[in-house]
């Protein structure tokens, strides 16, 4: 079954909201959106779960710039 990622962050050089999603599985990717670069680096408890820490890297397509963020 394949896990849905949604992406919404704000670009650190021109501040445009960068929204996309993409679905993940074995195998299988689907973006929708900005597409983005998705590798999982843990996993962290909360009180709601488990949830996965994660890098994104993303190209803005307002003003081309290369972005990274943690999540």
């Amino acid at each position: 079954m394949a896990e849905v990622i949604k992406l919404r962050v704000k670009c650190h050089a021109c501040s445009n909201l960068i929204e996309g999603s993409a679905r993940y599985g074995s195998g299988h990717y689907v973006p929708e959106g900005v597409d983005f670069e998705f590798v999982a680096i843990g996993k962290v408890e909360t009180p709601k779960g488990r949830r996965v820490k994660a890098e994104i890297t993303a190209i803005c397509p307002n003003c081309g710039v290369k972005c990274k963020w943690t999540v």
